[in-house]
């Protein structure tokens, strides 16, 4: 076992996924990590191990969010496996989006690379990501870099008929940055390939301000139907949608993709046990706080008598009486 400083804390939810909370933690030297956690011995502990060992395998691409490592603690009387993953203190591109409508073409084609190499990385590595969107895209403080992220959906899968479907997200999440709809469902690529590709008259407002360029690369992703006409990844990158982005002065990508979290945990796989140990005290001020917090919500209910004794129903309410 690899021994680190074991003064780490979760300070609150980031977000909750399918296999349960993200935690934001720090430690006593102010660094961050993400922590996906999960009850041991249940289907959604095992889906995050798996996740976990997918990304150990995937190291060395700077547009995939890095897995540190694993631990197990005992966290309020439960056992608890934690994913400790890099930190995005910007969010996700959805909230961008939210924050900031719609992104520019050189900017949304500078992510399309960024995403596009990291797919290409993912499928090479023998993967596929199987959920590529804008909440699983990070976004980084320069706001220039972005990487992949939740792989709780990803395979083991080489077959181009699988492969194609991480593609076809590529053009979903790219038309959702042109056209500033984050909630833009999947449903809808059917009506949107037929006026992408001339099949019907295109929508002014899908359409405003979006160069035939940025539409041909869209045609280009999203023909998922029509295997005889669609790119792969090495072509889509070689798209002049592309190259025109990261040939511009000022895009250094390798000063980008240089761009990334230190891992607090040294140049290794850690794999550890009780970082975020809760202690019995710790527990029992938990437990405190909640039946502090429930008897503020009554009193604020309910007008005490002589009678009520709100304490002893509290006690009861909880099964356990604390002193």
């Amino acid at each position: 076992m690899i021994t680190t400083d074991n003064r780490w804390i979760k300070q609150y939810v980031l977000g909750v996924g399918f296999n349960g909370p993200v935690h934001l933690a720090t430690n006593n030297y102010l660094q961050a990590v993400a922590v996906k956690s999960a009850q041991i011995d249940t289907d959604e502990c095992s889906i995050l191990r798996e996740e976990g060992n997918i990304l150990n395998k995937l190291k060395g691409c700077p547009y995939i969010v890095q897995c540190f490592g694993e631990d197990e603690s005992f966290e309020y009387a439960k056992w608890t496996y934690n994913l400790l993953l890099e930190y995005s203190p910007s969010g996700t591109l959805r909230d961008f989006i939210l924050l900031n409508g719609r992104i520019p073409e050189p900017v949304a084609a500078l992510y399309a690379y960024q995403l596009l190499t990291g797919i290409r990385h993912i499928h090479n590595k023998g993967f596929i990501h199987g959920d590529i969107e804008l909440s699983n895209i990070l976004i980084y403080p320069n706001n220039k870099l972005i990487k992949i992220a939740d792989f709780g959906s990803a395979k083991q899968e080489t077959s181009r008929e699988h492969q194609v479907f991480d593609i076809c997200s590529v053009g979903c999440v790219v038309a959702k940055m042109l056209f500033g709809k984050p909630t833009w469902y999947e449903e809808q690529i059917d009506d949107y390939q037929c006026m992408i590709c001339g099949f019907d008259n295109p929508d002014v407002e899908y359409f405003d301000d979006v160069s035939n360029m940025a539409q041909n690369f869209l045609a280009d992703c999203l023909l998922c139907d029509f295997p005889s006409r669609l790119l792969s990844v090495d072509e889509l990158i070689s798209h002049p949608f592309i190259q025109n982005a990261i040939t511009t002065p000022g895009n250094d990508l390798i000063n980008i993709s240089t761009t990334v979290n230190d891992n607090p945990f040294g140049d290794y796989w850690i794999s550890e046990r009780h970082l975020f140990t809760t202690t019995c005290d710790k527990w029992i001020a938990k437990i405190r706080r909640l039946i502090n917090d429930l008897k503020r919500e009554l009193t604020t209910q309910l007008k005490p008598t002589e009678d009520m004794t709100l304490d002893r129903k509290i006690y009861i309410y909880r099964g356990q009486r604390l002193e």
